[in-house]
This record gives structure tokens, sequence and C-alpha cells, in this order.
């Protein structure tokens, strides 16, 4: 290409990474689904039209984005042949922790496209694919690492936690040393969510529709998410009006409330049925991850909410937080016991989290190719090595 074809194509590619750049930070601060080119647009001070002589759509800057982002990662990993195994996966997660909105941007768009109808679905679907099988550039990860990896990343929009560290630890094959901030976890109450009123009383006609209301709210919301999905399109999906509607719900906030609560109520069911004790209990865990994982829409539920969630303004927010620490004070327990009965588990806290951080990791790989990975057989493996759960 010859020097005045340079300076001549220059601008629009300065120009194009210049939207790059204003959709990074936007979809990292809102999700992909909460921005649209008028915001990426505004951010970089031209008209939607001036935009779209560069991106025809949404869907084509995101693409755009994706492909910079894994050639930069494949760069990276080249200009670092000295990096193998473990070694290659603790470093890229300090780098990426290093990079401001990597984590946001990565967490809410792996939650997001786990729809095929995403269309960052094909990008991430072919990321665990390479991740499993290696590349020119690195061996291939086992599916627990690249979960756990996954789910420290989520934990930590949530918990103060360090998530290089936490990978290094975990990788490490060590008995957990003690983390003082999750030890501060399992003293403290949560911190609690916003209260909704309940709707679960009244006449039965009333329950029934209530009923009929979620089980829609809950089928879009892990289609498409939250902040997606409008009142309408649950009254339209039911065949009611708005106002009807919420006068069943309250507000699209508790809807929410109640979509996420059942969803954590069925598998709870699940692992209540076993026997008390400690073995029978994890056993129950495990049975109420897979019954999840075949009912359908409740991983997808979660994943897609969990991802959605993470800026503080969301207002599903506050429920994960505290599920999170209300996780981290259970399995801890369950833990502890398991240490006192004789199992290297280390430090009960931090085998909690990275338990939690297994589990959400595979539900999203789970949801990106069902035939190549197993929840309950990895929750299960993991399990055994840990404390012999069956």
């Amino acid at each position: 290409m010859s020097n005045t074809a340079v300076r001549r194509y220059a601008p629009g590619r300065a120009r194009q990474n210049e939207l790059l750049d204003a959709a990074y930070v936007l979809f990292s601060e809102s999700g992909f689904a909460g921005v649209s080119l008028r915001d990426i647009a505004a951010r970089t001070g031209i008209s939607h039209a001036s935009l779209l002589r560069y991106y025809s759509s949404k869907d084509e800057l995101l693409l755009a984005l994706l492909d910079r982002w894994e050639h930069a990662n494949l760069r990276w990993a080249a200009d670092h042949p000295q990096l193998t195994g473990d070694s290659i996966a603790i470093a890229f997660a300090r780098r990426n922790a290093a990079m401001p909105g990597y984590v946001e941007l990565f967490s809410a768009l792996a939650g997001e496209a786990t729809s095929e109808q995403h269309p960052g679905h094909e990008h991430f679907a072919r990321r665990y694919e390479r991740l499993r099988r290696g590349s020119e550039f690195a061996e291939p990860m086992p599916a627990a690492v690249a979960a756990v990896w996954d789910g420290l990343q989520i934990a930590s929009l949530y918990l103060d936690i360090d998530v290089p560290n936490e990978l290094e630890a975990f990788l490490s094959g060590e008995p957990a040393a003690p983390n003082p901030a999750l030890s501060s976890v399992s003293m403290t109450k949560s911190p609690g969510g916003r209260i909704f009123a309940d709707h679960s009383r009244g006449y039965a006609p009333g329950r029934t529709k209530r009923a009929h209301i979620v089980q829609s709210a809950t089928a879009l919301f892990a289609q498409r998410g939250f902040s997606a999905t409008s009142l309408q399109d649950i009254a339209r999906q039911v065949g009611i009006s708005k106002s009807t509607l919420l006068h069943h719900v309250g507000s699209k906030d508790a809807l929410l409330e109640t979509v996420l609560r059942q969803r954590d109520a069925r598998i709870e069911d699940t692992a209540a049925r076993r026997a008390a004790g400690l073995t029978p209990t994890l056993a129950g865990i495990v049975e109420g991850a897979h019954m999840s994982a075949i009912e359908p829409g409740l991983v997808e539920l979660y994943t897609v909410l969990v991802c959605e969630a993470t800026p503080t303004t969301h207002p599903a927010h506050g429920y994960f937080t505290t599920r999170y620490h209300d996780g981290i004070r259970y399995f801890g327990a369950l833990f502890e016991e398991a240490r006192a009965e004789g199992a290297q588990t280390g430090d009960p806290w931090r085998e909690a989290l990275w338990f939690i951080a297994l589990w959400d990791g595979m539900q999203i790989q789970w949801l990106y190719d069902a035939n190549a990975v197993d929840i309950g057989v990895e929750l299960n493996q993991h399990l055994d090595r840990l404390v012999g759960c069956r």
C-alpha cells in the first residue's frame, strides 16, 4: 500500500478505533443490551448518521470490538512463549485485572451472549472450545480451571477479592491458606438487598395469574436479560395489559426478585430432600445443580442475571451480593465441618469461594456447549478431591 493510501485511510481507522474505545467503556458500564448506537455516537461527539458510516449496526460494532479483543490476546500470548500451563492463565488473569473495565465487560458479555440470538454467541462459544482444545499459543485448559477463572471474575464484582491471587492459590493444589477478607465475610451479616412486596397470598385466580407471569418473566429474563426485557414484553407474553401486570406484581424490580427467589427455592428443595449429614448434604447440592441444568431456563436465568447485575445500580445487585455472602458462609460451614472430620480442605471460606466460582463458571460453559461439559460431574469430582462427598 502506498504512503498516500495509508494517509487516506488512517483517519477512518482512527475514527473506528475511537468508536470501539467508546463502545468498550459503555458496554463495560451498562452491558451490550443497555447501550445504543446513539449513546456511542454521543460519547465520541459525532452524529448517529456519521457513526453509521463506520458501523451499520450495534451488532457489527460489537463483533469488531470482540475481533480486536481476540487479536490483542493472541498477540500477547505470542509475545510470551515462555508462559505455559497454569502460568499463562495466571499471567492472563493479572493482565486482565489491570485493564480498566475488562472484567466488567467480559462478565457482562459472557452472560448476555449465552443466548444463541446474541451477536457475540459464536465468539464466546469458540473461545471455550479453543480453551478446551488448546491453540498454537497455549495448551488445553481443563474446564474446571477456565470455570474457576470466569467465576472468580464475576464474584470480584460483588466481593472484595483479588482474582489473580485467588486463581494462583487455587491452581497451586495446596490446602487453601486463610484469606482475611473472606473470613470477615463469614462473621458479618449479609449486606441485604431491597425488600420487595409479598404477592404469594390472595385468591386462587390471582395466584394462578401471578404464577403465569413469573413463568413468562423467567423465560424472557433468561433469554434477553432484565434490562432488555420490558414489562410490556412480559404482559404481551402473558396476554394481559401492562396495568394488569403491575397490579399483580407491583413493579418490574419486585418481579425480578420473585423470579430469582423461586429459582433458588427449586434447587434448595432438591438438596433438602437428602438426609442430614455432611456427605448427603453435599451430594444433594450437586443433585440440585444437575436438576437445574435439566429444567429449562434455570441455568440461563441465573447466569444471564448474575453477569448483568454486576453494576451497583442494577436492581438485582444487592440480591446477588447477599447471595455471595450467604453462599460463602453456607459452604464455608460445610467445609469447616469436613476439616473437623479430617479432610484436607484448608481455609473453609476460601474453599467456599472457589466452589461457588467453579459452579458459576461451569454453568457458563454448559450454556455454550451442553455436550462438552457436565456440571454435576465437575462439581462431584471437585468435592471428591476435597472432602470425598460420595
